[in-house]
């Protein structure tokens, strides 16, 4: 499943994708994963979950990202929940550019039990119209 956490630069979008994860962790029998550009938010994540910094990896681009997810899904059966900070940042794309990358998103998981929860600072009014299937919350 996937959701998202829409609004304007400054709305509280990374406050809360923090306080999904970590509140998520405490009742989680999986492995929580924290995706984001860097790891400026490394203190305020719980120490039951796994921060991965794109940066570090060269994660720069929405295929690169897909091919990560991958790759930590073939290797980590127990991984739940993946909570992604900053999608328009991490993949170097505006989000209606995007399109192809929640496609492959959708079908990596598809067959999974992983909850995805991504940020994009845009209004959800404003979102296209691919977006639209997905939950927002």
């Amino acid at each position: 499943m996937i959701k998202l956490i829409c609004g304007e630069k400054g709305a509280g979008k990374t406050k809360k994708i923090l306080d999904m994860a970590n509140d998520t962790a405490k009742t989680s029998k999986g492995t929580v994963v924290f995706l984001d550009k860097d790891d400026s938010h490394k203190l305020g994540l719980s120490y039951k979950v796994r921060l991965n910094d794109m940066s570090e990896w060269r994660v720069s681009s929405d295929n690169e990202l897909v091919a990560f997810i991958k790759g930590m899904l073939a290797t980590n059966y127990d991984i739940t929940d993946i909570f992604v900070d900053g999608i328009v940042k991490i993949s170097g794309h505006p989000v209606e550019e995007l399109a192809n990358f929640f496609g492959c998103l959708e079908r990596v998981i598809s067959d999974k039990d992983v909850s995805v929860v991504l940020t994009i600072s845009k209004d959800s009014a404003a979102l296209p119209d691919f977006l639209a299937k997905y939950t927002q919350i």
